[in-house]
């Protein structure tokens, strides 16, 4: 298992061995904020990585890397699965960039005017057709584009009978369910499985809007395993949500994300920030 991690101000480490050994990703980072790191699906030496206003990107596992310079902090990026050397880009002014040829020349394709949170792409059912694309903002919800980021739709008219629903805790894609997203905010968990047009709520042991939910993971073979944070519990279901149980978390400091390992999903690894009060 290959793992790759971003800190708040000790630049970024990767791991080849499951977490056993880490490096540092190099220089550049040494003691750097990583907001996000990307890694070509299809040549693992390939990563690209967000640091203030700047993309790196190195083509040697890490060994040097060049940059792109932006005028605003990069927040999140994502790689096309489908032709990788597209990448997208989205920052705290609210704009979406997108580069066709490696992170050499970069164009805006969206200014959503508020900070992009987070970037997801779906690849095709075909593997061959135009992904699509989700840019979560900070608070004003979801946009949606079919056609490799020329044209978005807004899809949180379907979360406004939700209180809270715009205020972005997670969004990650049910990898073996196409169409089928988990979105945590303010108010809880919504799901929609027809790819962000309607969101229906996942009923958790809280009530809605009753706690903050830290980080949101899914079993990337079984859709119906999913698992959330809150500041000091741990929650699972393995049925939908019907039924939960719940632990209290091994740690008081603030889980940041949560990921079911590729390779074996009993395996769950999760990051956490320290909260200085």
């Amino acid at each position: 298992t290959a793992l790759y991690v971003g800190t708040d101000a000790r630049g970024g480490f990767l791991s080849w061995d499951g977490g056993t050994a880490w490096r540092e990703l190099g220089k550049p980072f040494a003691s750097a904020r990583v907001d996000a790191v990307a890694v070509d699906p299809r040549a693992k030496c390939t990563i690209y990585a967000a640091s203030g206003a700047r993309v790196y990107k190195t083509v040697d596992c890490a060994r040097t890397w060049q940059s792109s310079d932006f005028e605003s902090t990069v927040t999140t990026l994502a790689l096309d699965p489908q032709a990788p050397a597209t990448t997208y880009i989205g920052n705290a002014k609210g704009d979406i960039v997108k580069s066709v040829d490696g992170g050499v020349g970069w164009r805006a394709i969206a200014r959503l005017e508020n900070r992009v949170k987070r970037i997801l792409i779906a690849p095709s059912t075909d593997g061959k057709g135009p992904v699509t694309i989700y840019a979560a903002t900070q608070s004003a919800g979801i946009r949606r584009s079919v056609n490799n980021g020329d044209a978005w739709v807004d899809i949180r008219k379907g979360m406004e009978q939700y209180p809270g629903a715009f205020e972005y805790k997670s969004l990650i894609l049910v990898p073996d369910r196409p169409g089928t997203l988990l979105y945590a905010s303010k108010y809880g968990i919504l799901r929609s499985v027809d790819s962000g047009s309607t969101w229906t709520p996942i009923a958790l042991i809280t009530a809605p809007g009753a706690v903050d939910i830290t980080a949101i993971a899914v079993n990337p073979r079984r859709g119906d395993d999913i698992a959330y944070t809150t500041g000091s519990t741990f929650y699972k279901t393995s049925d939908g949500g019907r039924t939960w149980v719940s632990k209290k978390l091994p740690t008081k400091r603030l889980v940041t994300s949560l990921h079911v390992d590729a390779g074996d999903a009993n395996t769950l690894w999760m990051t956490t920030l320290e909260v200085k009060k």
